[in-house]
């Protein structure tokens, strides 16, 4: 059973955090607005660990904080994770500050960002040392070897810091590194607020969904989505595909996709053998010879073989569109175009609200993945949404049955 982290009482105790603020970043005014620094572009998933970290200060806990952020090789500073702090600062109200190996003397509570190589010396007595409220925020944990590598020694240096474990880190479940499968037996461990609710709303969506259940999967790789289709192929009525996953089906059932990228094909043939009746692909599309070129609308069967597939058409929409206001149950994953670009972005865009429309009534709405949920925030229809998932790779292997390292280890 997995326990709550509002089920105990964490008063003057340490309590390491370990959330899941891989973020996108930008270059943009820093904290103090001097100069371009590396920003957030998207707080997503800082604002979903709010309820968690809101619990703990005022639970009166000693706050360890801890995530990674990219794929760094070794100590990057272009992956520190010093403006995801500074941003969350701004969420919190809560002043931030730099520190090396020991905390300022203040009266009120601050985020500490810690700037060390916590392998190079013990810092559990600094630990020890912060007041009710603190934050101490470490760097980049992927800076580590160790943290990916499930490294015991690196296990102890973290448990080292806490006297509690909290895992709000969904969108990392689904691997077994050092700060979630190896901490999470070594302390006494606890699921924060938002991670319940990911387990609670992905469990809905496999135990008991209702009919009509129609499945939605775009973006660009089949093979990071192809066991998630083939586990809720049986569930699903109806299965909508787009993106460079649909160009894929389209040109193994004989059209002309030009010059649009398509992936493994042989995993598009087997999968179009065993659901057949209940994939549905793009009819009309937005063309364009580039990315900079003249955009025109063409039926699926016209497109040239010097253009490329850039979004979905209206009539797409439209038959898309019909199946979504029928659900009870939906789940999506990957938007319908180069949503990036604002001309290619109203296919994707127009989903999101139909599928709001939809949501937090009728049906039952989840959608999940990093390129899906900038689409439902360009679209500014996230609140409409029963639920918006933190995971992207997590997701869907929670949706393919599988067990989740990050999610095992807590229970």
């Amino acid at each position: 059973m997995i326990k709550s982290v509002i089920s105990v009482k964490l008063g003057n105790r340490r309590v390491f955090v370990r959330a899941g603020f891989d973020v996108p970043l930008k270059k943009g005014a820093g904290y103090r607005g001097q100069g371009m620094e590396w920003v957030v572009a998207d707080d997503s998933r800082i604002r979903d660990a709010l309820k968690t970290i809101h619990y703990l200060i005022d639970s009166d806990a000693k706050i360890i904080l801890a995530s990674h952020l990219g794929r760094p090789q070794g100590w990057d500073p272009d992956k520190s994770l010093w403006p995801v702090a500074e941003k969350l600062g701004e969420l919190l109200g809560m002043k931030v500050v730099k520190v090396l190996d020991r905390l300022p003397d203040y009266n009120v509570a601050h985020i500490y960002f810690l700037t060390s190589d916590i392998t190079k010396k013990n810092y559990s007595e600094l630990t020890h040392k912060m007041r009710s409220g603190d934050i101490l925020f470490l760097e980049n944990l992927r800076f580590y070897p160790g943290e990916k590598n499930n490294d015991q020694e690196f296990v102890e240096t973290l448990a080292s810091l806490a006297d509690v474990y909290v895992d709000e880190a969904f969108s990392n479940a689904h691997r077994s590194d050092s700060s979630m499968a190896g901490l999470a037996k070594k302390l006494p461990a606890y699921a924060g607020v938002s991670l319940l609710k990911e387990i609670a709303s992905l469990n809905k969506i496999l135990r008991n969904p209702q009919k009509p259940f129609v499945l939605i999967i775009g973006g660009a790789k089949i093979s990071g989505k192809v066991e998630t289709i083939e586990f809720l192929g049986d569930k699903a009525d109806h299965i909508l595909l787009g993106g460079k996953i649909g160009n894929t089906f389209l040109k193994v059932l004989g059209y002309d996709v030009g010059s649009s990228e398509v992936e493994d094909e042989k995993v598009a043939k087997d999968l179009l053998r065993n659901y057949k009746n209940k994939i549905y692909l793009p009819i009309d599309a937005v063309v364009a010879k580039s990315v900079d070129g003249q955009t025109r609308l063409a039926k699926i069967d016209k497109v040239l073989k010097s253009e490329t597939i850039f979004d979905i058409g209206p009539e797409t929409i439209r038959n898309f569109s019909s199946y979504i206001n029928s659900a009870q149950t939906l789940v999506w994953n990957g938007p319908f175009g180069f949503f990036e670009n604002p001309k290619f972005a109203f296919g994707s865009k127009a989903i999101a609200q139909v599928f709001a429309s939809v949501s937090k009534g009728k049906a039952f709405g989840v959608v999940g993945g990093g390129e899906t949920i900038e689409v439902v925030n360009q679209a500014k229809v996230g609140q409409f949404i029963d639920h918006v998932s933190m995971g992207g790779g997590a997701m869907l292997e929670f949706l393919a049955g599988k067990e989740l390292p990050g999610i095992k280890a807590l229970s």
